[in-house]
């Protein structure tokens, strides 16, 4: 949504980006008492790569740009390495 505003205002822009990234960090505690450790491991990576995209957008960078393009192919890196270990966990990596 704030990525596809081309003038939001910065106040609301960062205050939209930080209560869309809020749900994330309950979920990422739950996954590090659940999880194996190989799994949290790349939760933890995926969620680094998400926070640092967060910061991107939350700075008013557009989707356009190499800041954003640069986080977003990192975090898409990262969350495919988590959900290929979920799915090795999980017995469906076959």
């Amino acid at each position: 949504m704030t990525v596809r505003e081309p003038n939001p205002d910065p106040q609301q822009r960062r205050s939209a980006v930080w209560e869309a990234f809020e749900a994330c960090t309950s979920l990422r505690y739950e996954l590090s008492i659940c999880a194996p450790r190989y799994v949290v491991e790349k939760s933890d990576d995926s969620f680094r790569r998400l926070r640092d995209l967060r910061d991107v957008v939350a700075d008013g960078f557009s989707r356009d740009s190499n800041e954003y393009v640069t986080g977003r192919l990192r975090y898409d890196r990262a969350y495919q390495a988590l959900r290929d270990a979920m799915r090795k966990d999980l017995g469906a990596d076959a």
